[in-house]
């Protein structure tokens, strides 16, 4: 065989085993994340944090975002979901968007925010923590 055939018959071998490693790896962070299922004490020690960091929103609103945000990953963390920013769910990433908010309002921007990591906060812990579905809640202004 010529050297022209090897070097191609090279590199189809590197293109197919390019496409076969690639494919793994899009497959594997692509899947569905199995997390963890919080214990009920846990759980419940997440909503009164949360109620906590709710009810300073008005009085400190970008404290209650920092809190809210370092909530949620400790909830994230403790089901074992991946940290990694691109797979960190969407609504955080919005969250955290929202309150980095440089022109505007900037408050408007942590409102967003919190509503983002509420969101979160429910779908983690399989509650609601909506104010008008649980009682002696104050909504966020």
């Amino acid at each position: 065989m010529s050297e022209t055939a090897w070097v191609i018959i090279g590199l189809a071998l590197l293109v197919i085993v390019l496409i076969v490693l690639f494919g793994r790896v899009a497959r594997s962070d692509g899947g569905r994340v199995d997390l963890l299922q919080l214990a009920d004490d846990s759980r419940d020690r997440y909503l009164v944090d949360w109620d906590r960091i709710e009810m300073r929103f008005v009085d400190a609103p970008e404290e209650a975002v920092r809190e809210a945000d370092a909530l949620v990953m400790s909830l994230l963390r403790e089901r074992r979901h991946p940290l990694e920013t691109r797979r960190l769910p969407k609504d955080v990433r919005e969250a955290r968007d929202d309150a980095s908010m440089r022109r505007g309002d900037r408050t408007e921007g942590m409102r967003r925010a919190m509503l983002h990591y509420r969101a979160v906060m429910e779908k983690m812990v399989g509650a609601p923590v909506h104010p008008e579905r649980r009682e002696g809640r104050r909504e966020m202004a």
